[in-house]
């Protein structure tokens, strides 16, 4: 490699115009044209460079003669200049040789030089291979990944190998390289590079007499491309000869274009008399020669440019007989292009006109048209700005770029009529010197002209003038002026009693020189007087007690001044200012906001409730004296700032608001807990902590207590209360102790044989004892009702055969019911026949009945007898003597053999 930037300078312009343009080789009609010499001087000048090595010859296809720049690797501070050169801003600069496409037979072999400089100031390792996404050319190639070491300003070179084999199929590869330094250089790498790979068809240098050959018509090449315009048709016939003895059938392929892209026809064939069916290939016999239609039709929106498909013919008898041929269709541009120029903003005033220009591109090229305004009028009293200046318009799409024309000259806009019209025009250039259309698009900008108001301008300036003098003449002649209050307020918005502070005041007041006294009133927010009103006296100078408070220059400046408002409030002050003028007449009264004094916080109940949510009633016979039961109801709370409270009031009341446990209430004397309470409270860093204080609940029911905390400074109302939740006092349960006929349970049935010819009545003994609430009721159904919790009694029996239930009920005082119950069932016995060998025996005598007594019900004191103790009078024990005419049990739990009921033997 050679040092480029040291050559001649034709030499040196034909090189960088090859590397930039021609980087696949230029010919020497081509390399002629740009140094505009005659072909004998450019191939003087070609033949040095190959003497020199910077450029080689490459044989095409086609078997044209083409020169290729060829970079060879070179060592040195100038090589590094050319590397610069080549890639400036970046630590590595590359060199693909070729750069560009290339063309490759099958069969044959190519190489790819990679030539990488490091510019940088660090080594750096650095990976050269071939993308994953060409996984055909890493098939071909020997080694696809390869890496370089390089040292700071160094240049080393990586060189792929391929071996294009002859069965590759002749299409256009796509391949990328690759060149990555994720260590050293994460920022500037990876490096893609992009290219193209045609493999052309192999050259068949032995063909077989018998094997078919085809061509196309008309024929074509790189040179000479058949061209076809922008949806256009264009049509070929392929001409198969079968040279085989034998039938063959072929069939034409062209696996480079897509469907839409081409039509193959073949010809018709009759399977049967008067049937035309169409063909899937051609049917040859030996030695015939066929036809086969191709035709070529690109979509609309192909690019124009050159293509080569390729075209392969398949035989029938020889699948793998490979038989190609190569077409060059050209697509003939089309330059058709839309451009239209929209107003957006047209008529302006202060602003200025927005213009559109929207391009539609309808051919089928990329155009680069850049859009100039240019002005239409003589004076240029516009700036026009246009973004974005040049648009790239792709086959197919649009593009709008904007203009803003912006009026400069503000003293040609016309005062009267409709307005200035300034017309412009933007021209259109293709950068590529494509035709345009309409290459010119005229427009016009409206500037309106001044508002009707401006045209009154100098009148409002003259009278202004008059005014300004007057103003002059005024404030000469003008008399002192009175005094002014500026400003008047406190110097808080609110203070704090506990600060013991009282309010202050800070004011100002403009002309102080005529001031004669000041007033200042307080009030409270409701109207009433605060403090007493104060007048300070000014005589051309500050009071005595305001003289460490105030400032008297061109204004009477006062701050801070002290109140006597000390108490907790909204108070509202007044200032008056009287003039020496009219002492009589306040010249300028100002009131403040309302100023609050804050009180000091009261104490706050930090925990209010009750030991448990539910209590139970005790029985009676427990309650003894004074003695505090198990049922009182017991509060817990805790109250902060012990030191603020003047007292607390506790008191009960059911959910209905009626109070149902009396007022407690307890004094405290500078923060000492009283006598009464302290058995339950204690003083815990000045807060008031109460444990299981008794409350004087005494019935059953819901309760609410609430909780008043009285301050200091309180007299009616407390400063803050809180209630309990519901407290619920349950009754006890009712329950039946016993249930007893003649001092035993009786059965759920209770038999009785009785004498229906007897007319003395039976009896038997009831006795029972129920526990519960205080405020239950116990009945006995269906006769006598209400009777005392426990007692006994007499109960009548019908001489006649039948049955009765006997119901022990109890009612607790929420409506719970219990009950017990017996049915007496009587029978008559079976008359017995005298027998008169058996001796009579004697009649006992029958027991009166008693009439039932029923004790009185139970008090506090007197409790209701039970069973054991019972004298009431008349009544029987149970424990007593049965009557002679009750039967008795043989055995516990059965019936004697005179208590069951007659039946057959």
């Amino acid at each position: 490699m050679a040092d480029i930037l040291t050559l001649p300078t034709q030499q040196r312009k034909l090189v960088q115009w090859m590397l930039k343009n021609k980087p696949d080789g230029a010919t020497l009609t081509e390399a002629a044209y740009y140094l505009d010499l005659n072909q004998q001087a450019t191939l003087n000048i070609l033949d040095e460079l190959l003497d020199q090595d910077f450029i080689q010859t490459v044989l095409t296809h086609d078997d044209d003669l083409k020169y290729r720049v060829y970079l060879a690797p070179k060592q040195g501070i100038q090589q590094e200049q050319i590397q610069q050169v080549l890639a400036p801003g970046s630590p590595l600069a590359i060199i693909f040789n070729p750069s560009g496409d290339y063309a490759v037979q099958a069969g044959s072999r190519f190489e790819i030089h990679i030539t990488v400089t490091n510019k940088g100031a660090e080594s750096a390792l650095i990976n050269v291979f071939i993308d994953d996404l060409s996984p055909q050319l890493i098939q071909w190639c020997d080694a696809p990944h390869q890496r370089l070491a390089l040292s700071p300003n160094s240049i080393g070179e990586v060189l792929f190998e391929f071996n294009v084999p002859i069965t590759a199929i002749p299409s256009t590869y796509n391949y990328v390289i690759v060149v990555d330094a994720p260590e050293h250089y994460p920022e500037d790498t990876p490096i893609r590079h992009t290219a193209k790979l045609q493999v052309l068809p192999a050259i068949e240098t032995v063909v077989r007499v018998s094997d078919p050959t085809f061509n196309v018509i008309p024929a074509s090449s790189s040179r000479s491309p058949a061209p076809i315009p922008p949806g256009g048709i264009l049509q070929l016939s392929v001409n198969v000869h079968n040279r085989s003895d034998r039938v063959d059938r072929f069939r034409l392929t062209c696996s480079d274009c897509g469907d839409n892209w081409y039509t193959i026809r073949y010809p018709e064939g009759l399977e049967t008399a008067g049937l035309i069916i169409p063909n899937m290939g051609l049917n040859l016999n030996p030695g015939e020669t066929g036809q086969i239609l191709l035709q070529f039709h690109p979509p609309l929106g192909v690019t124009a440019g050159i293509y080569y498909p390729t075209l392969r013919l398949y035989s029938a008898n020889n699948p793998d007989l490979v038989l190609l041929d190569v077409v060059y269709v050209q697509v003939l541009p089309s330059y058709l292009l839309n451009a239209e120029l929209l107003t957006v903003v047209g008529r302006v005033r202060r602003k200025a006109g927005v213009f559109e220009i929207r391009l539609t591109n309808a051919g089928n090229t990329v155009r680069e048209i850049v859009c100039t305004p240019v002005p239409a009028d003589e004076d240029k009293i516009c700036t026009y700005v246009t973004t974005p200046p040049v648009l790239r318009v792709l086959p197919g799409e649009k593009a709008i770029s904007q203009v803003t024309i912006t009026p400069v000259r503000w003293w040609s806009r016309p005062i009267f009529g409709a307005g200035r019209l300034l017309n412009f025009r933007i021209e259109l250039v293709d950068q590529q010197q494509f035709p345009l259309p309409n290459p010119s698009l005229p427009g016009t900008v409206i500037w309106e002209a001044r508002p009707w108001w401006q045209l009154l301008l100098f009148i409002l300036t003259v009278l202004g003038s008059i005014a300004a003098i007057a103003f002059l003449l005024w404030l000469l002649l003008k008399p002192p002026a009175s005094p002014k209050i500026v400003r008047f307020q406190s110097s808080d918005a609110s203070y704090q009693q506990a600060n013991n502070g009282n309010i202050r005041l800070n004011w100002q007041i403009r002309y102080p020189k005529t001031l004669q006294t000041l007033t200042i009133t307080g009030v409270f927010a409701d109207g009433s007087v605060a403090v007493q009103p104060v007048v300070y006296n000014f005589n051309g100078q500050i009071p005595t007690e305001l003289k460490s408070y105030c400032q008297l220059q061109n204004t009477l400046t006062c701050a801070n001044i002290p109140t006597d408002a000390r108490k907790p409030g909204d108070y509202i002050f007044e200032l008056q200012a009287f003039s020496s003028k009219n002492p009589e007449e306040a010249v300028d009264t100002i009131k403040t906001n309302t100023i609050k004094i804050i009180p000091i916080p009261p104490a706050k109940i930090l925990e209010f409730t009750a030991v448990k949510p539910t209590y139970q009633e005790v029985p009676v016979t427990l309650k003894t004296g004074k003695q505090i039961s198990a049922d009182t109801i017991r509060l817990n709370w805790k109250i902060s700032d012990l030191d603020k409270i003047n007292k607390i009031q506790i008191i009960g009341r059911s959910p209905e608001g009626v109070v149902n446990s009396e007022l407690q209430t307890y004094q405290f004397n500078q923060g000492e807990i009283p006598d009464s309470l302290k058995p339950f409270c204690r003083n815990e860093q000045n807060q008031l902590t109460c444990r299981s204080f008794p409350t004087k609940n005494s019935t059953i029911g819901n309760y609410i207590f609430e909780l008043q905390v009285f301050a200091k400074t309180d007299t009616d109302k407390p400063s803050i209360s809180q209630k309990t939740d519901v407290i619920k006092v349950q009754p006890l349960p009712s329950q039946i102790v016993e249930f007893k006929i003649n001092g035993s349970e009786p059965l759920p049935k209770y038999q009785i044989p009785i004498d229906t010819q007897s007319k003395a009545k039976q009896v038997i003994n009831f006795s029972w004892k129920v526990e519960g609430s205080s405020e239950m009721t116990t009945e006995l159904l269906p006769a006598p009702g209400n009777i005392p919790r426990s007692g006994t009694i007499v109960y009548p029996i019908n001489n006649q055969p039948g049955s009765e239930t006997i119901i022990l009920q109890a009612t607790s005082p929420t409506g719970d019911k219990i009950s017990r119950s017996v049915t007496i069932e009587t029978f008559a016995l079976p008359i017995p026949t005298p027998n008169p060998n058996q001796p009579q025996l004697p009649q006992l005598p029958t027991a009166q009945p008693t009439p039932p007594v029923i004790p009185p019900p139970p008090t506090a004191q007197n409790q209701p007898n039970t069973p054991g103790n019972s004298n009431t009078p008349g009544s029987t024990s149970p424990s007593s003597t049965p009557l002679p005419t009750s039967p008795t049990p043989s055995q516990p739990g059965k019936l004697s053999p005179l208590e069951l009921p007659p039946g057959f033997d």
